[in-house]
C-alpha cells in the first residue's frame, strides 16, 4: 500500500518532470532504485492528470484538427497518426528489454546523458519551415520511440525533433503535445485498471491528481515559452549532469 509520503513525493516528481524535458520515468526510476519505492499505477494516474492537462491546453487546436474539411488538417491528422506508430512498436516489442534497464542505475545515466546532448543541440537550430511533411512527422515519431527508454524525455525528444527538421518553434511545441495524447492515453488505458486493487484512497488518488493537474497546466505554459524564447536547450545541461552523476553513483 502506498503512504501519504510515497505518494507526496511521487507527485512532487511527477509535477516537475513529466511535462518537462527531464524524462519522468528516469526521474521514477531513480527514487525507485535509491529509495527503495514505487507504484506503477500511482504513477500512471498522474499520468492521466497530465493528459487532461495537455488537452485543455491545447482544446482550441484539437477543435480545428478535426475540421477534416481543411486539407491542412488532415495533413496534421495523419501526421500526429504516422508518428504515433514507432512509438507503439517500440513498446509492443521491446517493452520486457526496456524493463530491465529502470532498475539500472547506470544505463539511466547513459540514457539521461544522451537526453541532454539531444536537447542540447536545439539551440544550434534554425526555423526553416511553417509546415511539417510526412517525413518530419515520422522524424518526430522515432524521436518519441527512443523516449520509451527511461532517462530520455518524450517532450524534450520530440520537440528537438521538430527542430532539427528546422520546424517552427510554435509548431515543433504544438505537433510534440498533440502526440503525447494517443501515448498517454494509451498507457493510462492499460494500466488504470490495476489502480483499484492498489490499496490507494479515492482521496489520496483524487487530490493528487487535482494537484498533477493544475501544476501540468502551468508546466506546459513555462515551457512553451522558453522554447519560443530559444532557452529550450538549458535543459539538456541538467539532463547531462545528472546522466554523469548517476554513472559516477554506480560506478563508486
Amino acid at each position: 500500500m502506498i503512504s501519504i509520503l510515497e505518494a507526496f513525493i511521487l507527485s512532487i516528481v511527477q509535477w516537475i518532470t513529466e511535462l518537462f524535458p527531464v524524462s519522468s520515468s528516469g526521474h521514477l526510476a531513480i527514487f525507485h532504485n535509491l529509495l527503495g519505492f514505487q507504484n506503477l499505477p500511482f504513477d500512471v494516474f498522474l499520468h492521466l492528470a497530465c493528459l487532461v492537462a495537455v488537452i485543455v491546453v491545447f482544446w482550441k487546436d484539437l477543435v480545428i484538427l478535426f475540421h477534416l474539411k481543411e486539407k491542412e488538417n488532415r495533413r496534421m491528422l495523419f501526421g500526429l497518426g504516422i508518428a504515433t506508430i514507432p512509438a507503439v512498436l517500440a513498446g509492443f516489442f521491446l517493452k520486457d528489454v526496456i524493463e530491465g534497464f529502470f532498475a539500472s542505475i547506470l544505463y539511466l545515466g547513459i540514457f539521461f546523458m544522451i537526453s541532454g546532448v539531444i536537447v542540447y543541440c536545439t539551440k544550434f537550430t534554425k526555423e526553416r519551415k511553417q509546415k511539417m511533411n510526412y517525413f518530419d512527422s515520422i522524424f518526430v515519431g522515432i524521436f518519441q520511440a527512443i523516449a520509451i527508454l527511461p532517462g530520455i524525455s518524450r517532450s524534450g525528444s520530440t520537440i528537438s525533433a521538430g527542430l532539427f527538421r528546422g520546424i517552427s518553434r510554435e509548431k515543433a511545441v504544438k505537433f510534440a503535445f498533440l502526440l503525447s495524447i494517443p501515448v498517454i492515453f494509451g498507457a493510462s488505458f492499460i494500466e488504470l485498471p490495476s489502480v483499484h486493487f492498489a490499496e490507494i484512497s479515492y482521496g489520496l488518488l483524487i487530490f493528487s491528481f487535482v494537484l498533477t493537474f493544475f501544476v501540468s497546466i502551468f508546466v506546459i505554459r513555462l515551457l512553451r515559452l522558453l522554447v519560443y524564447r530559444e532557452k529550450f536547450y538549458l535543459f539538456g545541461i541538467y539532463n547531462f549532469l545528472l546522466g554523469l552523476l548517476l554513472i559516477l553513483l554506480s560506478v563508486f
